[in-house]
């Protein structure tokens, strides 16, 4: 067994790319507070170091194996730190999961520094791991390869979590949280949680990291997680981070009637974006009953041309009723745009300015596209022959640098982030939005949003 040399714990890391206090949003890790949980559970002893809000060093030799969660972001220094603890300890396992060993395992599997790479959902597959005598029975994983030219071995695919509510409550009790921010938020403590995972919808730029088949908490499970933030954590504000938390709009008309009906004194927001296909007058109503009062919506372009390219299923008109909507009803709004198709023309992003001054969101994003691996975006770019540069190598952020993967159209680079400056320049410069954020967001906040933006050099 991988944890049977020692009663040492399992240490599952987040690690921070940046200076913590230049950050807008920190918000607790779920996936690693999910399989924390779940460790727990089966009595296997854990730790959880969120860099985001805790600075300390590793000592490898206390723990009988540690976890790293790797996004694009701190996917540099996640392996810097790696190769850290390997020369301090090499015989201490290392293992890596997390959205980008989701969407490219492959970009880990050669790095003798890591044992094994979870390219699946974690909470079983960890326990198992652990417990077993012979890793390559756990199914979902890429296991190191022993010799120079050997391969990594794949273990199989394995199955998506059918039955969340079989799982434990992510292990909050883990994590200081009351150090945790937001931008924006209403009242602190703050912290996420997520009630479904996976993604039906064909967006062409989407890696899909949880799949395609829906999966979702049932309505009494959601609210007694949100009781137990509140009753056992005092928490105030949860952000709802699902990828389509209103796909089955009963389950949602549901969880909005029991906590109305419950009383529940909490402020929601669903910060990571609602489909507007999805939504309508009731639905925000019954959000706005249940304590929601900001809401992302995310037509990502203003260009009907490009809505239908990139697939995202449904019309600038619609976006446009939903805006209308939530501005009578009293819900702040969130819009996310994206900027660098390839097949993007200046016509076009000029379009997405105008359509986002025009929806006048409270606050906006115009995030430059990132084809990751795994995306009909991606492999369309590679079959093409335009892939520039490898995407999971050369992008760290989607506010900042350049776009370095693709050509965008007949623009140059440079040209594309100033167009974004350009964007961010004219929705915020303006009197009255300026008024419009300190009304709706209070000037603590939008202090950090303007640290973030002079940083990012997008104002």
């Amino acid at each position: 067994m991988v944890g049977s040399r020692s009663k040492a714990p399992v240490l599952l890391v987040f690690d921070w790319p940046g200076d913590p206090r230049l950050s807008v949003e920190t918000l607790p890790s779920l996936g690693i507070l999910s399989i924390a949980a779940n460790l727990e559970r089966h009595g296997i002893p854990v730790e959880v170091l969120d860099r985001s809000v805790e600075r300390r060093e590793i000592r490898p030799e206390q723990y009988g194996l540690i976890g790293f969660s790797v996004n694009i972001s701190n996917r540099e220094v996640t392996l810097n730190e790696i190769a850290r603890l390997k020369r301090i300890r090499p015989d201490v396992p290392i293992v890596v999961g997390g959205p980008l060993c989701l969407c490219n395992p492959q970009m880990f599997t050669s790095n003798p520094q890591i044992d094994a790479v979870f390219a699946c959902e974690g909470e079983e597959a960890l326990v198992e791991y652990i417990r077993a005598d012979d890793p390559t029975t756990v199914r979902g994983l890429y296991l190191r390869a022993r010799g120079a030219d050997s391969q990594a071995v794949f273990t199989g695919e394995r199955a998506w979590i059918e039955d969340l509510d079989a799982l434990p409550p992510p292990a909050l009790h883990l994590v200081p949280i009351r150090r945790y921010n937001n931008f924006p938020k209403r009242a602190k403590p703050v912290v996420s949680l997520m009630t479904s995972r996976g993604c039906p919808f064909e967006c062409i730029f989407c890696s899909n990291a949880m799949g395609r088949r829906w999966r979702a908490h049932t309505p009494e499970r959601v609210v007694a997680d949100l009781r137990r933030l509140v009753q056992g954590f005092g928490v105030q504000e949860v952000c709802i981070y699902d990828d389509n938390f209103s796909v089955n709009r009963d389950r949602a008309f549901e969880i909005c009637d029991r906590l109305t009906s419950e009383r529940l004194r909490v402020h929601l927001q669903f910060s990571n974006g609602l489909r507007v296909d999805r939504l309508d007058r009731t639905l925000l109503q019954a959000l706005k009953r249940a304590g929601a009062w900001f809401l992302g919506i995310a037509p990502e372009t203003g260009s009907d041309r490009i809505m239908r390219r990139i697939r995202k299923g449904f019309r600038l008109e619609q976006v446009r009723a939903v805006r209308a909507a939530c501005r009578e009803i009293g819900l702040a709004t969130h819009g996310f745009f994206m900027i660098g198709f390839p097949f993007e023309t200046r016509e076009d992003i000029e379009a997405t300015i105008r359509f986002a001054r025009e929806l006048d969101c409270e606050i906006v994003e115009f995030n430059k596209v990132i084809p990751y691996p795994r995306t009909e975006l991606y492999e369309s770019l590679k079959a093409d022959g335009n892939l520039l540069a490898d995407p999971c190598e050369h992008a760290r952020s989607y506010h900042e640098g350049t776009v370095q993967t693709h050509r965008v159209g007949d623009l140059e680079p440079d040209e594309v982030k100033r167009l974004i400056r350009r964007a961010y320049c004219e929705y915020y410069l303006r009197p009255r939005k300026m008024w419009d954020l300190l009304r709706v967001f209070g000037p603590r906040d939008v202090a950090h949003l303007a640290v973030y933006a002079l940083r990012t050099r997008n104002i």
